[in-house]
């Protein structure tokens, strides 16, 4: 993958109802710029009055993004492009864009994006003291000296 010396901006279309999606955005809109990054989630009306071929690409799926110049990026393409915005991640998003790291990168989205709404559920639309809630939950168990036998299926169903 290569990433231009220069861009104007880049459109990222995410999906609103994705907590991790919506993390990472406003993650992202706090960074010091090198370039314009405007986000709009694919759901509403402004993502197919600016880009009218949104939903052919499945955005549902996974992110799509537009660069200035029309190139159509997705996946984890868009999140190296999206690191590669942050004026203080630069060389990092440069790194990831080479054939040896991109393929891993790639590989991390696809097994983020398969569990998103799961992971969302759990840690991203919730507050910190909830998280916490719902990993430290555990079923009373009878203690023995200082061993305990814990079922901690109960917990695992409230994440799932």
């Amino acid at each position: 993958m290569k990433l231009p010396l220069y861009l104007n901006w880049i459109e990222v279309y995410y999906d609103e109802r994705c907590g991790m999606c919506c993390i990472l955005h406003e993650w992202l809109r706090r960074q010091k710029r090198a370039f314009r990054v405007r986000f709009i989630p694919y759901q509403v009306e402004e993502a197919t009055d600016r880009f009218p071929e949104i939903n052919e690409l499945n955005p549902a799926r996974e992110v799509v993004a537009r660069t200035s110049e029309g190139q159509i990026i997705r996946g984890a393409e868009v999140w190296v492009w999206c690191l590669y915005s942050c004026a203080n991640y630069r060389k990092m998003a440069r790194r990831l864009a080479s054939p040896v790291l991109l393929p891993m990168a790639k590989r991390a989205c696809q097994l983020l994006a398969a569990s998103r709404h799961c992971l969302s559920r759990v840690f991203f639309h919730r507050k910190d003291y909830k998280v916490r809630k719902t990993l430290h939950v555990m079923a009373e168990s009878a203690c023995v000296g200082v061993f305990c036998a814990v079922d901690h299926d109960e917990w695992r169903k409230e994440l799932l």
